[in-house]
């Protein structure tokens, strides 16, 4: 049952299907690389997406992946990808204060984090004073998911924990007396990936253990050079539109017979471009934006008559003539392919 209040039904992440689900049963998109923003109209820019994080939030992205390390002083964390020298995207407290101002304004939606420093390392004394400053704490889900499994997100919504926040710092976690960022590796399954152009889009490793949060990379990398400096699996700004639309739910589909639990995070660049959204609505067994059930009725039948609350006359009797002789069409082809069967 959906959770309403004065009447009205209310929404978790946007859709009432999604309250009773725990949160390891709903499919997110999350961005990689969350604060690499560059310009569509300058792809030699250094960059992972075309819009920043507020943006992001407001168009459905649920996942941010943040890539941290240590600041110009002691006490500041920034985040840079996959290095400062080519990308600083800033100080982690400003980050975290816009996604903290976001889930202000927006209080029936769960959002994750994924702190990403196993490379860069940065204070856990900074991260801890970056996330107390910016107010977004208040927000963060403290539990212990490894035993009691996850809450739904109606109980995370109604307990204001709508932030979640993982890390792959043991030493971050273990300095985080208050109990907010939960062990990446012990909850996450991170599966294969970047992949370059042209190569196959694979689901391993096959040696999950009892991780109950699954993230799949679905992004394409190149070796590129930025301020004089070559890298590898630097962001591939090019086709997309097949990328981020039918290999996306082609990635995720594959991946989801092989694994024996959810697909959590499908993590993605360029998220504006192509088409995420419907492949995760469908993950989610959720309906399309104006889509009714008349949409599925075959061509000859009349399927007004059949939805609730909307009065249709009979078919006229040619409309109904028209769909005997499709069904009669149909009977003689079967009886047809039923007599060559060998």
């Amino acid at each position: 049952m959906s959770a309403v209040a004065n009447g009205a039904t209310l929404l978790c992440n946007g859709h009432e299907e999604l309250c009773p689900r725990p949160y390891n049963d709903v499919t997110y998109i999350s961005t990689h690389a969350s604060f690499a923003v560059t310009s569509k109209s300058t792809p030699a820019k250094m960059g992972t997406q075309y819009f920043g994080i507020q943006q992001q939030l407001n168009d459905g992205i649920r996942g941010l992946h943040l890539n941290i390390t240590q600041g110009a002083t002691g006490s500041d964390v920034s985040l840079c990808y996959p290095d400062c020298n080519a990308y600083n995207g800033g100080s982690l407290k400003d980050t975290l204060t816009v996604v903290k101002n976001w889930l202000d304004s927006n209080q029936r939606d769960v959002v994750t984090i994924f702190l990403e420093s196993a490379l860069l390392k940065a204070s856990p004394a900074a991260v801890l004073k970056a996330f107390a400053d910016s107010g977004i704490e208040k927000y963060a889900f403290k539990g212990k998911p490894l035993t009691t499994g996850w809450p739904s997100l109606e109980s995370m919504i109604g307990n204001r924990t709508t932030l979640v926040v993982f890390s792959d710092d043991a030493g971050l976690v273990a300095a985080n007396t208050k109990g907010y960022f939960i062990p990446h590796g012990d909850i996450v399954l991170r599966l294969d990936g970047p992949f370059t152009y042209g190569s196959e889009w694979t689901c391993g490793p096959w040696n999950r253990r009892y991780e109950s949060i699954l993230v799949i990379p679905h992004y394409i990398v190149q070796t590129a050079t930025y301020n004089g400096v070559t890298y590898k699996d630097m962001p591939y700004p090019f086709n997309l539109g097949t990328t981020n639309g039918y290999q996306y739910e082609f990635h995720a589909i594959t991946c989801r017979g092989g694994q024996s639990i959810w697909i959590n995070f499908m993590e993605v660049d360029y998220y504006s471009e192509g088409d995420v959204k419907t492949p995760t609505l469908k993950l989610n067994a959720l309906p399309y934006p104006n889509d009714n059930v008349a949409n599925f009725y075959p061509q000859f039948f009349d399927a007004t008559v059949e939805i609730v609350g909307v009065s249709a006359s009979p078919p006229s009797l040619l409309a109904s003539v028209s769909g005997l002789v499709v069904l009669a069409a149909c009977l003689s082809l079967t009886l047809v392919f039923d007599a060559l069967r060998i």
